[in-house]
């Protein structure tokens, strides 16, 4: 059996749509190619994850829709449509997903790179992934929240939409462990000017020393010149954590070399 055969039917092997025959020289195969038996082990790993994977919840807007069309209805039958409503929402958002991450990992090996149909699954892949980030960190629950920052940060890419609410998180959330978690996974994108201005103005905002001083970190490690005025602000308060402090004269000290 040939490479490219054999990754054909890596997918369905997973999924356990393949006969008997196939299975048996799927396997031999694997045994003397260790490419394609490393190739086996990752689609295994994904697919173990996405059992792990987070139902993501409707939108705001699409929620506030729902419950006008719900309180329009009359009876004990409300809830019942509610709770359909939801579930079939959910429903075809994992599907998509799933269905997305299998095909999207082996089709474009045997696509032109430059079909249609390639680049449309690719973005409908990213649309999806985006959706269950943008839920996740919109949830009530911090822990909920956490999750959805882990998600964008293990994105292959970070969508815009979920830079700007990684950003907002950093910004407003209550909780200090989603905004610390928020500021490491934004440090995939601290090559973007726009992410780095939107950290530094942030400084001036926080009251945790400790977030604090992971901003102080981030845009150090960014190398962001242009923060050093911020950091010479933030020492001035006469109310700053006396690490936050040293650790902003060490940033400062450090974004001067790197001049």
């Amino acid at each position: 059996m040939m490479c490219g055969c054999a990754k054909e039917l890596l997918a369905a092997s997973w999924a356990g749509e393949l006969d008997a025959e196939s299975a048996a020289k799927l396997k031999l195969h694997l045994s003397a190619c260790p490419e394609c038996a490393l190739e086996m082990q990752q689609l295994g790993a994904m697919w173990e994850r996405l059992a792990d994977l987070p139902a993501p919840e409707p939108s705001h807007a699409l929620d506030l829709r729902w419950h006008a069309t719900l309180e329009s209805l009359a009876g004990p039958r409300k809830r019942e449509v509610r709770r359909f409503s939801l579930v079939w929402q959910l429903a075809v958002a994992m599907g998509c997903l799933v269905v997305g991450l299998l095909i999207g990992a082996h089709l474009p090996r045997t696509a032109s790179p430059d079909s249609n149909e390639v680049a449309k699954l690719r973005e409908e892949v990213a649309s999806t992934k985006e959706l269950v980030a943008l839920s996740l960190l919109q949830q009530q629950s911090a822990t909920e929240r956490l999750r959805g920052v882990d998600y964008s940060a293990r994105m292959p890419v970070i969508e815009p939409g979920v830079v700007a609410a990684l950003i907002q998180a950093v910004n407003h959330d209550p909780n200090v462990n989603v905004r610390l978690a928020a500021i490491d996974a934004l440090s995939r994108v601290s090559g973007q000017a726009q992410v780095r201005q939107s950290l530094t103005r942030s400084l001036a905002q926080q009251d945790s020393p400790m977030v604090q001083a992971a901003l102080v970190d981030y845009v150090t490690d960014a190398r962001d010149h242009d923060a050093i005025g911020t950091l010479r602000e933030l020492a001035a308060r006469p109310d700053l954590n006396p690490a936050v402090r040293d650790r902003i004269a060490s940033a400062m000290r450090q974004l001067t070399e790197y001049r």
